[in-house]
């Protein structure tokens, strides 16, 4: 039997196109989207239905609020192209 590895992702924070959390009924979404680079996009998407915030979530947060001047900037320079992302999904 193979052994399992563990996947890092790491993301500059001006690959940044934006990011969201959201409720719809039950579930609750956080989502973001990063460009990797010409015609390149990554989007990370978690959902949850607890009443609790998963541990991935609160890292999200924490980290949107401790770049948010980095990522206020490259959101509205690359706002059209996150538009199109979500539009694709």
């Amino acid at each position: 039997m193979a052994s399992k590895k563990n996947m890092t992702i790491t993301i500059d924070p001006t690959e940044i196109m934006g990011s969201e959390i959201m409720k719809s009924g039950d579930y609750k979404y956080a989502r973001v989207g990063i460009k990797k680079g010409d015609n390149e996009f990554m989007t990370i998407s978690y959902e949850w239905k607890s009443e609790g915030v998963p541990e991935f979530v609160m890292g999200l947060m924490d980290w949107m609020k401790a770049n948010k001047e980095e990522i206020e900037t490259t959101k509205t320079e690359l706002a059209s192209e996150w538009d199109a992302l979500k539009e694709r999904k």
